[in-house]
């Protein structure tokens, strides 16, 4: 029940953002779909902590991923309404970090208060965490929303009009809920969510699988498997720092050689390749056998690291990608891949546990690690070939 509670969560977050993302660059809104997006986490973590039904906990969750996913949806949106091109790539890899802060102190804070209170203490925290988030949104946040009508797409950016084809998305009249859906149809879209899907969905695989093992295998309690998770977030939060920096840099060198003319592959640099076809697949696989075959636990430990440090140095430069390439629907296009992405990590996190048991953790990271490896050589194609992306009129 807990893998299912898990991956139902991720599916929802990926699933609400359509909606988010469609409302806010319908009605060009950012401020209000946080709010309102809040609520409903708030309430979601409230009645968790009455829910003594596992069904009414599986709502509850269920209603927190609905809520939170807001900041999935258009979070990446409002840092393309206030940061340029040049710029940008620093300021998703701090967004991203705060992103992926949660695995690092979520697992430690959630382990000691299981212990010392129980479940639903960690519910009690996260309820008082909504109520902040609702003050910070209400007193605090402006509206970002930038109308590319108004303001103009980047000077810096690659933009030929006559390069428009009849794949290229046009924004209608209504609010389609499900119109971020059909930028999936581009193939350059669906190669960058799937990678991170990929990559992001193996990550949370592990999260689901090592709590069970390092019990079973190591003796590992509550507060001991939360303080393990320091390696991975650590990672995470390191490599979505430098990976943001990097990003920058070498946009900033490509723009310096074109007479400030940027196009979106710059985003796809150096640093990802390393991680790409070096650091993430060896990680995956030096994950599982470890565990399987009972070595030291700090050799998993550490590749856990190692492979969240790989993971978002291709999860941010794939992802200010996609932004860049569709900077006037930034939200929609976050929503699109993020849905992708939540169904393969959904998918990935709910075989885990029972393939673990039928083959074990080795064979199940090292499909894995292959999955990734395959599927970055699409994203370096991608790279080799803009004529990909120029193909739908981007």
């Amino acid at each position: 029940m807990v893998t299912l509670s898990n991956s139902l969560y991720m599916l929802f977050m990926g699933i609400a953002p359509i909606f988010y993302s469609s409302i806010s660059d319908h009605w060009y809104i950012r401020r209000s779909v946080y709010f309102f997006s809040i609520i409903i986490y708030t309430v979601g973590s409230l009645g968790g902590c009455f829910a003594y039904d596992i069904y009414v906990l599986l709502g509850m969750r269920i209603l927190q991923a609905v809520g939170i996913s807001s900041a999935w949806a258009i979070g990446a949106g409002s840092v393309a309404d206030v940061y340029d091109v040049d710029e940008r790539g620093n300021a998703l890899g701090i967004y991203f970090t705060g992103q992926f802060a949660g695995p690092l102190f979520g697992p430690i804070f959630g382990g000691f208060l299981v212990e010392r209170w129980g479940w639903q203490s960690v519910f009690w925290l996260l309820f008082v965490i909504g109520c902040l988030l609702l003050l910070l949104v209400f007193f605090t946040m402006e509206e970002t929303y930038r109308d590319e009508k108004i303001w103009g797409k980047s000077a810096m950016v690659e933009f030929e009009p006559d390069q428009k084809s009849e794949n290229t998305v046009v924004e209608t009249k209504m609010v389609n809920p499900l119109a971020s859906l059909a930028l999936l149809r581009h193939p350059f879209i669906f190669i960058c969510a799937t990678a991170t899907g990929f990559a992001f969905g193996g990550m949370f695989a592990i999260e689901n699988m090592l709590p069970e093992l390092y019990t079973y295998q190591y003796g590992f309690s509550s507060s001991l498997i939360g303080l393990s998770f320091i390696s991975p977030g650590l990672g995470e939060v390191i490599g979505s720092l430098i990976s943001g920096k990097l990003s920058d840099i070498f946009l900033n060198r490509a723009m310096t050689k074109r007479n400030g003319i940027a196009v979106p592959e710059d985003r796809l640099a150096w640093n990802v390749w390393p991680c790409a076809f070096l650091l993430n697949p060896l990680s995956f696989f030096l994950w599982g056998w470890p565990v399987q075959f009972g070595w030291n636990v700090w050799v998993s430990i550490i590749m856990f690291g190692v492979q969240c440090f790989a993971m978002v140095n291709i999860f941010n430069p794939v992802m200010s990608y996609l932004v860049d390439a569709v900077s006037d629907r930034g939200a929609s296009v976050t929503a699109a891949a993020n849905l992708v992405r939540m169904i393969w990590t959904f998918a990935l996190s709910l075989i885990a546990n029972p393939m673990t048991k039928a083959v074990g953790a080795g064979w199940v990271t090292f499909f894995f690690g292959m999955l990734n490896l395959v599927w970055a050589l699409l994203v370096l194609l991608l790279k080799l070939k803009p004529g990909i992306r120029k193909f739908s009129g981007y």
